[in-house]
């Protein structure tokens, strides 16, 4: 009898092992299509996620066996730090790779270890990676790298979860009291050559592929007790603070895990995608929540977040800004500030009651749209119209054109939202987090102190906006009833229930005493 010749598959065959798997096919069939011991189709069935992993992580997909180089330490910390420094579109080349290798050798205490030009060519091997020059704008994106993911990856995660179960968060920084250069949407106010405000927050938005369910966004500032937060028990947002108002390891995996205890509550699994931020670290279990990270320098490509929902959300946000600035320069009786000190009296509170109503404007079509364009459909194309509709999807206030609130939306489109790891972070496969402590606060708010509100207060601006809208000539009072039954309805729940007749007990009371 012949002796079958040993075989070992590739990794990319080994995942459509995987897939014949799941479709009922017998492990026997399976080894005889391949021309391998059935054995070999049992270890890759007890190797699946591990596998998928590889395959998700955009590992070689022609590699047969995972050797490990000569320090496999050095190589894990070199990926990630490789991963980094690519996402902020830092050149890198074979030197600079070795250069790196051995400061991380030294790091983990492997003085014996060098960096030679074999160990870096097998190194690129196993982790697929290869150098090309860059041309143009897009110099960052690997387009190979996207095409490779989208024809391999995706298929088996849009087989694997349906639509409404797979989601996408991303980090947007954002000025949140920044105004068009020029003060242009403002006729009554005089240009000046006053600086712009750079007060910024980072920004996590998550949504799923079907765009029916968009996750609270979550804000990270840099005061953690800010002034204006006094008196107020729930905020519109999530909020965070940090010294640099970043994402960080720590804030990530505390969002993580309650995410992950919320879709446990649901009993529903879901699949989460993420760039490889050094800030996305993952907790060590997540029961309802796998994580995937898409291959590096691809997110312009094949995010969904930036083929236009996050630009949606910022030109909503920028058209309420400017509703509310030239609504308060309408109602200005004797000193008429300029614009930009009308911005600076934007609270923070101010801030997240906007974004709140901003990420509620962003429409179940435009996700789809952006997903679409991002290839999660069949029906994808690459067509510009999905990326340009959802960026002037707002309402642009009279006077400003759209090329110049293009412009306005996307002034903080490249500010940093997270901090690097320092290279005994890489090596501990631990992220850089931030401080918690508290900075001071803008110093704008640091002079308000307005005194709670109360329910006489609620009633009093209840009056004051139904004779405006009296006195204006209001067709329909519906939201105007709405909102008032929104301010009884919180009164009666956070105070005792009284009927009519302890008032009347009341009043007798005062008559006799």
């Amino acid at each position: 009898m012949e002796q079958r010749k040993s075989k070992t598959l590739t990794l990319c065959e080994r995942i459509e092992v995987l897939k014949k798997l799941k479709t009922g096919q017998s492990q026997a069939s399976i080894a005889r299509e391949y021309g391998v011991n059935p054995s070999q189709i049992s270890r890759i069935l007890k190797r699946e996620h591990q596998l998928l992993g590889d395959w998700r992580s955009n590992r070689n997909p022609q590699r047969k066996r995972k050797r490990a180089g000569k320090a496999e330490e050095v190589e894990e910390a070199l990926l990630r730090w490789f991963s980094q420094v690519r996402s902020r579109q830092f050149p890198v080349s074979g030197p600079l790779l070795m250069e790196k290798a051995g400061q991380l050798a030294g790091c983990l205490g492997l003085n014996d270890f060098k960096a030679t030009v074999g160990w870096l060519e097998r190194w690129k091997r196993r982790n697929n990676i290869t150098f090309k020059k860059q041309h143009g704008e897009r110099q960052d994106a690997d387009d190979s790298g996207a095409e490779n993911w989208v024809v391999s990856v995706l298929p088996s995660i849009l087989n694997e979860y349906a639509p409404r179960d797979i989601f996408n968060a991303d980090e947007t920084g954002l000025y949140w009291r920044a105004i068009p250069d020029g003060t242009l949407a403002f006729k009554q106010a005089t240009p000046t050559g006053s600086k712009a405000s750079k007060e910024r927050l980072t920004i996590l938005l998550c949504c799923n592929m079907d765009g029916g369910e968009k996750l609270e966004p979550l804000v990270i500032g840099k005061s953690k007790q800010p002034r204006c937060f006094k008196n107020v028990k729930q905020l519109p947002v999530s909020y965070r603070a940090n010294a640099n108002s970043w994402m960080t390891g720590d804030l990530w995996k505390q969002w993580l895990k309650d995410l992950n205890t919320r879709m446990r509550a649901q009993k529903r699994p879901i699949l989460l995608l993420c760039d490889n931020s050094a800030a996305h670290n993952a907790p060590a279990r997540l029961s309802h929540v796998k994580l995937v990270f898409l291959p590096p320098n691809t997110t312009s490509l094949i995010q969904p977040l930036d083929q236009g929902i996050i630009a949606n959300f910022k030109a909503h946000y920028r058209a309420l800004l400017l509703r509310r600035l030239m609504g308060l320069m309408d109602g200005q009786t004797g000193d008429n500030k300029r614009a930009i000190e009308l911005a600076r009296s934007l609270s923070l509170l101010d801030s997240l009651h906007l974004q709140k109503e901003a990420w509620n404007r962003v429409t179940q079509a435009t996700i789809i749209k952006c997903y679409r364009r991002a290839r999660f459909f069949k029906d994808a194309g690459r067509d510009q119209t999905d990326a340009a509709m959802a960026s002037v999807a707002a309402d642009i206030p009279a006077g400003v054109s759209n090329e110049q609130f293009q412009r306005y939306v996307a002034v903080d489109c490249s500010i940093q939202t997270a901090g690097d790891s320092t290279d005994v972070e890489l090596c501990a496969c631990k992220q850089a987090t931030a401080t918690d402590e508290a900075s001071d606060q803008m110093s704008s708010e640091a002079l308000i102190q307005q005194p709670p509100a109360t329910f006489a207060t609620a009633l009093e601006g209840l009056s004051t906006i139904r004779a405006y809208l009296e006195n204006t000539g209001c067709q329909s009072y519906e939201r105007f009833y709405r909102l008032a039954d929104l301010i009884y309805e919180t009164q009666r729940h956070r105070s005792v229930q009284r009927t009519i007749t302890d008032y009347f007990k009341k009043a007798k009371y005062q008559r006799l005493y």
